[in-house]
């Protein structure tokens, strides 16, 4: 009887270090992320500016990867214990996802994606988290919430100019400028 017993908590305990092993190995990265990022000069968006006419400047999706890198470096602590290692944005109208690497508390990497809905509040950009997915499983939301990350556009503008609107385009993002 106690041989058995034995033999059935050895056995539960295997199955438990492979199930966790498993779930380690389907969680890790898939690609290689940094948290790397080039300053965006709006000075040099100005010369386009000059050419269109147009008090506008419009921010590609890598301009954008640049500037959320830049935001997320500066904290890049998301929850105690839990660090994003690097990123990459993917942006479609005013929504935007984030794949990320995260170490954990454990020292175990993982690759998630990250949905975020953009909204424009003057002056700033608010980037709203929605949802987590692990490969093709969704993380509950009570698991891991973030809060709302703010992107101040502004920033980097001549003190002579303000911004009057952002507009979401499918393969951008247009920051509408004015002159007080």
């Amino acid at each position: 009887m106690v041989r058995r017993s034995l033999f059935v908590l050895v056995a539960v305990l295997v199955l438990l270090a492979a199930a966790a092993g498993a779930a380690v190995w389907y969680a890790k990265p898939q690609e290689k992320l940094d948290l790397a990022y080039r300053p965006l000069s709006f000075l040099d968006k100005s010369l386009d500016m000059l050419q269109s006419r147009k008090l506008e400047v419009r921010l590609n999706e890598q301009e954008l990867n640049d500037l959320l890198k830049k935001k997320l470096s500066e904290q890049p602590q998301l929850r105690p214990n839990v660090t994003i290692e690097g990123a990459r944005f993917e942006q479609r109208g005013d929504r935007l996802t984030a794949h990320v690497n995260i170490r954990t508390a454990a020292n175990v990497k993982v690759g998630a994606a990250l949905d975020f809905a953009l909204e424009w509040r003057s002056p700033d950009l608010i980037v709203r988290h929605t949802a987590t997915r692990i490969r093709d499983w969704s993380v509950p939301s009570s698991w891991l919430q973030l809060e709302p990350i703010v992107v101040p556009i502004s920033d980097g503008l001549p003190p002579l100019i303000a911004i009057r609107e952002i507009r979401f385009d499918p393969d951008g993002i247009v920051v509408a400028l004015k002159l007080p």
